[in-house]
């Protein structure tokens, strides 16, 4: 479902793969949804990564830091599908990007929006202010989220509903109706 990657959406994502059982796949839809907690995305790829780089935080005058799986945060090992679009945002590109580059799942749909910083709001004094990009994120991969965005290993485009052209109705929903046919041929 759209919405802010929150402590309390990323908790209920938590019971539900506690409550789904063995023998499940799971399919994360992290279309349109957004989060600046960028630590909210590191938790929710944890419950999918028991080992390994999630995360790694860097700038030209910034400590580098890097977010490791916890083992003791990981949930399952099911099948998992990931849908993004270019709502997909922050927190939760940060989610989509370490399941990929793990290559503990699939990401379908369409290239993030690329929003991956920590920004620092310097005052002036005629009482306008500047933000500036102090550190970006990058997937364990080595890529800024900022600059490159998420990229899918299965590209399924949305209809354009804002162009003024006719468009043809969208058959369903077809990013998911992909990413569920990728889920069955995987062995739970």
């Amino acid at each position: 479902k759209p919405g802010v990657l929150t402590t309390a959406r990323v908790d209920e994502i938590a019971a539900k793969i506690k409550t789904a059982g063995k023998g499940r796949k799971i399919l994360l839809d992290l279309r349109d949804s957004s989060g600046d907690d960028a630590q909210q995305g590191i938790r929710l790829a944890n419950f999918f990564l028991k080992q390994g780089t999630v995360a790694t935080l860097e700038g030209q005058k910034f400590p580098t830091q890097t977010f490791t799986a916890d083992p003791a945060k990981f949930l399952t090992d099911a099948p998992v599908a990931v849908l993004v679009n270019r709502g997909t945002y922050g927190a939760a590109e940060l989610a989509a990007a370490a399941i990929l580059d793990a290559k503990r799942g699939d990401l379908v749909g369409e290239r993030t929006f690329g929003e991956g910083s920590v920004q620092k709001t310097i005052e002036l004094p005629d009482g306008a202010a500047l933000l500036l990009t102090v550190a970006k994120y990058q997937s364990p991969g080595g890529k800024k989220i900022e600059d490159d965005a998420v990229t899918p290993n299965v590209a399924v485009e949305e209809p354009n509903l804002d162009s003024d052209e006719e468009a043809a109705p969208p058959k369903g929903d077809e990013p998911l109706n992909k990413a569920l046919d990728l889920l069955k041929a995987k062995s739970a």
